[in-house]
């Protein structure tokens, strides 16, 4: 019977064994993907991020609106580390607006359009990292 019983606990200890074993493998085959994937946006990242914009855009936009649009990018673009992921507004619409320049140092925010006007503002996208990189915005 002690014979058994022995052989009951070195059987469970090997199991016990395996277990911890096949878990620190699952472990690092998870945190090996991850920090293979760590340079890639997901397609969640790249929705996310253009979500911001896009719901700016269309063919007549209110003056309001186009200025919500500006706020969002002046911001947008100030809390960006690098100028990799700034986004550039070119207004066409009004004479002498500057837009908002694709660069995370402006000092003062973006001038404003007229609010009686209508505007249609469309998005650009980056072939590569299918992120919007200019928004236009004309009468």
């Amino acid at each position: 019977m002690e014979n058994a019983t022995k052989a009951l606990l070195i059987a469970a200890a090997v199991l016990v064994a395996i277990l911890i074993i096949s878990l620190g493998i699952g472990i690092f085959n998870t945190a090996s993907e991850q920090a293979e994937n760590a340079g890639d946006l997901t397609q969640y990242e790249i929705q996310t991020f253009n979500d911001k914009f896009k719901k700016y855009e269309g063919d007549s936009r209110t003056g309001s609106d186009v200025n919500a649009l500006l706020d969002t990018v002046f911001s947008h673009n100030n809390a960006q580390e690098d100028t990799s992921t700034c986004v550039e507004v070119e207004v066409s619409a009004v004479e002498g607006h500057t837009g908002v320049a694709k660069s995370n140092s402006i000092t003062a925010s973006p001038a404003k359009v007229s609010l009686g006007a209508r505007y249609k503002v469309t998005c650009e996208y980056d072939t590569a990292t299918k992120l919007i990189k200019k928004i236009t915005v004309a009468k």
